[in-house]
């Protein structure tokens, strides 16, 4: 075992070598953002495709061997094989339905999903079982339903987004059962789910559809009342379930919309001096609130205590540099929530913080490429919708990431792909996959223009 405990230090550098490299070769489809070229699409996506799998397969080998339950080791190689899988099933039916041109996009989203499964798989190998269920199912999200669901994405339909809106809104308070002090989940039977991940959709959607609305253009400033109305009550709703973290996510996608609506600075500045009051009178309102700033603001003061989550998450980012303990060699399972919402702090103390960075940078791809669909289209509801999806992701991994580094108070939300949680990694694989389709139709309708 010695020398294998060489072979995980070895293993840092390559690890590191294949996240940089993926991350140089993702970045040079990017235009305009980025200004430079490394070859033709097929020669680079397959380069992509051989980083993600040999970083999988390298990270699935270690777990296995350190793994001394054979039963267990057998599970994990299982687990191993479908994610594998998935990879290149998904790969294969993209080319089959001509998304050859957004596989960049799956490749990104797919290699900060395989560090969080990883991780979890490290961590603890039943969540990750458990995981593995709800990358199924995001798949066949993501692959199938854009094109289904396409129908009703439109921008007369904002009825029905509101509907789905004020479902998911009111079911908590039915069916809602309350973890960690915040009444965020809903159980149906066998079936258990977070509503205001599906809920932040539903408001993209509505927001888009409203703020592109032609009747909202004659009406000037009066005709966002309605959907500021409505955006505040569904937030009120969350303050009233106390998931202040998807509050503070519908807040801040809604100002973006927002500004990029109304391409002014006026209302989404009065927004921010408005969110600010809010949180003042949220810190005297909620006790749990106070608990976390005053982590935030120092977290040695307490550091057993109230501190202890923070103080374990810098530890674990500051004590082995930018490669990292190795995987398997580290001590993550001294961080509160490892799985969830500290899962980034466990990436960063075994794989070192530069894979923090290809992280960081894989989301920033992601959100850049949504972007650049957005710029294809024309159509002001499209452009929201893509824009507001855009804006999730970026504000998600804002909260979250800049909770666990001590940037902003830590608020409970997932981190996108990587955190446990079925409804988190389905909603975002869908909306990969929305993103995908409307980077098709805008490609075929391009294809078209040019042809005639």
């Amino acid at each position: 075992m010695g020398y294998f405990n060489i072979m995980i230090l070895l293993s840092r550098y390559i690890f590191a070598g294949f996240g940089i490299l993926f991350v140089i070769v993702a970045f040079s489809f990017m235009k305009p953002f980025v200004n430079y070229n490394l070859g033709n699409r097929k020669e680079k996506n397959r380069l992509l495709s051989i980083c993600l799998y040999f970083f999988h397969l390298a990270g699935i080998s270690i777990i296995m061997v350190k793994q001394t339950n054979e039963t267990i080791r057998l599970a994990i190689g299982v687990n191993g094989l479908i994610m594998l899988a998935i990879f290149i099933g998904s790969f294969f039916i993209l080319k089959m339905m001509k998304r050859h041109q957004e596989l960049v996009l799956w490749q990104m989203m797919f290699f900060i999903m395989d560090i969080g499964f990883l991780m979890l798989e490290r961590l603890d190998h039943s969540i990750a079982t458990k995981q593995m269920v709800a990358y199924l199912l995001g798949t066949g999200v993501a692959l199938i339903f854009p094109s289904i669901f396409s129908i009703l994405i439109k921008p007369q339909n904002k009825y029905i987004y509101l509907a789905l809106l004020a479902i998911m809104m009111v079911l908590p308070f039915v069916f809602g059962d309350t973890i960690y002090g915040a009444t965020n989940w809903v159980s149906i039977g066998p079936i258990s789910f977070q509503p205001s991940e599906i809920g932040k959709v539903a408001l993209v959607l509505f927001l888009a559809s409203t703020l592109s609305d032609g009747e909202r253009l004659k009406k000037g400033y009066r005709g966002l009342i309605f959907p500021g109305c409505v955006a505040v009550i569904a937030m009120g709703c969350l303050v009233l379930q106390k998931d202040l973290g998807a509050v503070l996510l519908y807040y801040l996608t809604a100002l973006l919309m927002l500004l990029v609506a109304t391409q002014s600075f006026i209302l989404p500045s009065l927004g921010i001096l408005i969110g600010a009051c809010g949180s003042v009178i949220a810190y005297f309102l909620f006790g749990h609130v106070r608990v976390r700033v005053a982590a935030w603001l120092n977290p040695w003061a307490d550091i057993n205590g109230k501190g202890y989550q923070v103080v374990q998450g810098l530890f674990a980012m500051g004590t082995w540099g930018w490669l990292g303990s190795g995987l398997t060699r580290g001590t993550p399972t001294k961080i509160p929530m490892n799985i969830s919402d500290y899962i980034f702090a466990a990436v960063c103390e075994e794989f070192g913080n530069l894979i923090g960075i290809v992280v960081l940078l894989c989301y920033l791809g992601i959100i850049l490429l949504c972007l650049q669909v957005a710029f294809r289209y024309s159509h002001a509801f499209y452009r929201l919708v893509i824009i507001g999806i855009a804006s999730i992701f970026g504000m998600q991994v804002f909260i979250i990431i800049g909770g666990v580094l001590k940037l902003v108070p830590l608020t409970g939300i997932t981190t996108p792909f990587m955190s446990a949680g079925g409804t988190s990694i389905i909603v975002s694989m869908g909306m990969i996959g929305l993103i995908t389709y409307f980077s098709y139709k805008a490609r075929v309708s391009e294809e078209k223009g040019a042809k005639a």
